[in-house]
């Protein structure tokens, strides 16, 4: 029986044996299950801290773009208003040109027209008196001449037409109609 014995556990030892080396399987089917589901819950994680990583960035970068793009419309906002000034001092600088080309015109064409009245100017010498004045340049020295002289020159004589003094210049205006 001895020899049943050892075929008996012969046979159930290699049945212990297979079923010790199934559970060895089993156990590393099981750790390489685990082992997977670890690896696939880490790739899990790795792929959204990927993808909250990348939103992250996509915010920051779209939060820099409506930076600049303020910046860039403020400055737009500035060069608009600096164009504005710039085109209404040129404004005010052709309306001032415009008004001082008129005024120029306008004291030439008075100027042209004093110019008209008078014939000359006269600086007086020691020996001159009004009637003088008028006998050289009117070819008469009576009071309507003399007169027309010290009127055309009252600013420059004052209030006293007898007193003329030496270094005056005066003005001597064209004769009027009736006195020619």
């Amino acid at each position: 029986m001895a020899e049943k014995k050892g075929l008996f556990d012969k046979l159930f030892g290699k049945k212990d044996a297979a079923e010790s080396a199934a559970k060895e399987v089993k156990d590393m089917a099981a750790e390489a299950k685990d082992e997977a589901l670890i690896a696939a819950e880490n790739a899990k994680r790795v792929a959204e801290a990927a993808q909250k990583k990348a939103e992250t960035e996509a915010r920051k970068a779209e939060y820099e773009a409506k930076k600049l793009a303020n910046e860039a419309a403020e400055k737009a906002e500035q060069a608009k208003e600096a164009a504005k000034e710039k085109a209404e001092e040129l404004a005010k600088a052709r309306d001032f040109a415009s008004k001082r080309e008129m005024v120029e015109k306008e004291m030439s064409q008075r100027a042209a027209e004093e110019a008209a009245k008078y014939m000359a100017t006269y600086t007086v010498t020691p020996d001159d008196t009004l009637s003088h004045i008028a006998l050289r340049f009117y070819n008469k020295a009576t009071p309507a001449y003399y007169t027309l002289i010290y009127e055309a020159n009252k600013d420059v004589i004052g209030d006293n037409m007898n007193v003329i003094v030496p270094g005056q210049v005066l003005r001597i205006p064209v004769l009027p109609d009736h006195l020619k």
